[in-house]
């Protein structure tokens, strides 16, 4: 098939779609050969895009936005994740807002979809951007990670994370769509100048994605969905997948 190279950061829900391509032969279906390069960060994933050492990412649609207006010749092509639920979870001895005022929150990045959701549910609660300090960790599990080590004091996580987080007896104290009900976040992004010149690979591309998409949304396909992303995220029980599925 026609080699193409894909940016995922570390094994997540999000790339679901993605590992079901793979496994299920959408990709082959449409001709395509498909290395995926794990990276760390959105702004590491897009530069990759901007250096041309990848052809596709698919990360959080800031950080193409933040690209963009700097003068990245790239562009967004696709959505696969919308309206995600975000979960601020905090340590147990915090009962409410007030409690986390001039705390510690694990983020990614301080201009990253979850400082930016974060910002928005601590403004509805009457607190502003000098009331908490932010801790740049990572994706959501290394944001797991720093609440469990007490690095940070409260982390906002999305599922599986966030259950685990309550299994453990971790506090939630809201989630985003109380104040979030629609937002564009996991995109799909490409280098525009080997767009132009791939446009069969950008058109196989986004129809094997939109194709696994469908397959995981056919309720006959969840127990092979669940073993899917399984092989990602052998540690996540199958309990814990099965919700994000449902």
């Amino acid at each position: 098939g026609k080699p193409i190279t894909v940016g995922l950061l570390p094994p997540f829900p999000f790339y679901w779609a993605s590992y079901v391509a793979e496994e299920h032969g959408f990709f082959k279906e449409q001709g395509l050969s498909v290395e995926t390069i794990q990276l760390s960060r959105p702004s590491e994933a897009v530069q990759a895009l901007v250096g041309g050492s990848l052809n596709f990412t698919q990360v959080s649609a800031d950080a193409y936005i933040n690209a963009i207006e700097a003068g990245a010749k790239i562009a967004i092509v696709g959505q696969t994740i919308g309206d995600p639920s975000f979960s601020v979870v905090v340590q147990p001895e915090y009962k409410s807002w007030r409690d986390i005022k001039g705390k510690s929150v694990a983020i990614s990045a301080p201009k990253d979809g979850a400082a930016i959701v974060f910002r928005l549910m601590a403004k509805a609660n009457g607190l502003g951007d000098g009331d908490f300090n932010f801790l740049p960790v990572g994706t959501t599990p290394n944001r797991y990670a720093a609440l469990k080590n007490r690095s940070a004091d409260l982390a906002i996580l999305l599922p599986p994370f966030d259950f685990l987080a309550v299994a453990d007896g971790f506090r939630l104290l809201a989630r985003s769509d109380s104040v979030l009900p629609r937002y564009a976040f996991i995109m799909i992004g490409t280098n525009t100048a080997w767009a132009q010149s791939h446009r069969d690979e950008v058109k196989g591309y986004l129809t094997a994605i939109a194709r696994a998409t469908d397959w995981l949304y056919n309720p006959a396909n969840r127990n092979a969905a669940l073993d899917a992303i399984a092989k990602k995220m052998p540690k996540i029980s199958r309990e814990h997948h099965g919700k994000i599925y449902s």
